[in-house]
């Protein structure tokens, strides 16, 4: 689906799954699409003819199909039994599967804003609703830290019916703020994002603590 994620190539594969690793890096650097960024080191994006050059060094078969392609190094995500909805959002809310995405971060952000920007033609044709919520910060002391940050920005996008999810979570994660983060919090923030019971009880059950919480 042009203009809306396409595939996600992580790797699963045995034969392939040694492209990710730095032990390999050197070998099959010239394989590799450009790099996304400095700050997404080892991320590529794949076009028909790199995808062609790992098959002829691989031996496996891409998809004729199967759309644009991002290499990434391996995750523990990609070991979830389910979809996770990072990355997929605006598909899967086109589709109809997902009620409510949730993105946040500091502000002012050009990739942010650009990322966002895709989700724009739907909110004005009435398939989305969204809200932005920014929180400025105090004046910035000068670190590196605040230097170019203005606040925090939440948006939340939501299907026509579903806007009850935006105020629960907004309420959900300030409940979590006076009390602590628990296994409740995360099960109900699974349940608004649109994940099923056997996914949150996947979750709370195998979840490691170095995973990041889903949108």
């Amino acid at each position: 689906m042009p203009g809306v994620g396409g595939s996600v190539f992580a790797g699963r594969n045995r034969a392939t799954a040694r492209f990710v690793g730095r032990r390999k890096w050197r070998r099959t650097r010239p394989y590799m699409g450009e790099e996304s960024g400095d700050e997404l080191a080892h991320i590529y994006e794949l076009d028909v003819t790199d995808l062609a050059s790992l098959s002829a060094l691989t031996g496996f078969q891409f998809p004729g199909d199967i759309g644009p392609v991002r290499l990434r190094p391996w995750h523990a995500l990609r070991n979830v039994p389910y979809l996770i909805h990072t990355e997929f959002e605006l598909a899967l809310m086109l589709e109809g599967r997902k009620p409510l995405a949730v993105f946040e971060d500091a502000y002012p952000s050009d990739w942010f804003a650009t990322m966002l920007a895709r989700f724009d033609p739907f909110v004005r044709d009435g398939r989305f609703v969204r809200r932005v919520i920014d929180r400025p910060l105090s004046p910035p002391t000068g670190t590196s830290i605040d230097a170019g940050v203005a606040g925090m920005r939440s948006v939340y996008v939501a299907l026509p019916g579903q806007e009850w999810r935006i105020d629960a979570y907004i309420e959900m994660r300030q409940s979590a703020g006076r009390s602590g983060w628990s296994e409740a919090s995360e099960r109900r923030q699974g349940k608004l994002l649109g994940y099923t019971d056997w996914e949150c009880d996947w979750w709370a059950e195998n979840r490691p603590s170095s995973l990041s919480r889903r949108r």
